[in-house]
């Protein structure tokens, strides 16, 4: 009786904390702090883990800013859960939530899943909001998914990843959570422009607000070239790359956009 009443102790302590550690809506979080701002990470398969990586000659780049979470193939299926900090919901609200994600290509479709409930744990993941056993974009495409409360309390978001044995990159960045019904309107991406595409030997670029720094990067994520700037308007000479398809990431004070170009 003495450990049960500890153990139930222990249980509303732990209920208490989560409470006091919830965040408020909207929430956005792109990986970029240290300690994941309380989000966790459990494997429950035998495959890889969910980790934070950044853009490298084996890895791709980050949908903004630099980190952003990877699942890296692995010779056994991947069952790994990415839970987010707890979040304060009400009931009848209707949540918008949206997030970046992106594989490789078509030769390697990559599966994940999101999930919601009321603690951070496998077990307690009983609702999905969204799957799909065919994500083959490349570059990132943003996922927009809505999704009713059915009680106050603090919830977690899983985004689940459980991809075949031995296919290759699960990327996923820029996660946002907001009220739908308090959002006046979404905030437009500022228009970029980018030509010729295909381009020989230079690459035009006009943005609505000030380029900060331009990156090229090829298809195994490895940095080719790098652009430091301070306007709207500016030129890249591409002549030295081979030809072939390439990530270009524009970067400006606001945040960043991957677009493909192909050199020709």
């Amino acid at each position: 009786m003495k450990k049960l009443l500890l153990f139930g102790i222990s249980l509303l302590g732990m209920s208490m904390m989560n409470a006091q550690n919830a965040a408020d809506l909207p929430y956005a979080y792109g990986f970029e702090t240290a300690g994941l701002d309380g989000w966790t990470v459990v494997n429950a398969g035998t495959g890889n883990n969910w980790a934070v990586s950044q853009a490298s000659g084996q890895t791709p780049p980050a949908s903004e800013g630099d980190n952003y979470m990877l699942y890296y193939f692995h010779e056994n299926a991947a069952n790994s859960f990415l839970f987010s900090r707890g979040v304060n919901l009400k009931a009848g609200e209707t949540i918008n939530l949206k997030f970046d994600v992106m594989g490789t290509d078509v030769w390697f479709p990559e599966k994940m899943e999101i999930l919601i409930g009321m603690e951070p744990s496998v077990a307690a993941m009983t609702k999905q909001l969204w799957i799909n056993e065919e994500i083959v974009n490349y570059p990132y495409e943003t996922v927009s998914l809505d999704f009713t409360v059915p009680s106050d309390g603090v919830y977690y978001i899983a985004f689940r990843a459980f991809s075949d044995p031995d296919q290759f990159y699960l990327s996923l960045d820029n996660i946002k959570i907001e009220n739908k019904s308090l959002a006046v309107s979404d905030v437009k991406s500022p228009k970029l422009n980018f030509y010729p595409n295909p381009a020989k030997n230079v690459l035009t670029i006009n943005n609505e607000i000030v380029v900060n720094n331009v990156t090229i990067y090829d298809l195994a994520g490895k940095s080719v070239l790098n652009q430091k700037a301070d306007s709207k308007n500016l030129s890249l000479d591409i002549s030295k790359l081979e030809k072939g398809i390439y990530m270009m990431r524009v970067a400006t004070k606001n945040g960043a956009k991957t677009v493909k170009i192909i050199k020709d």
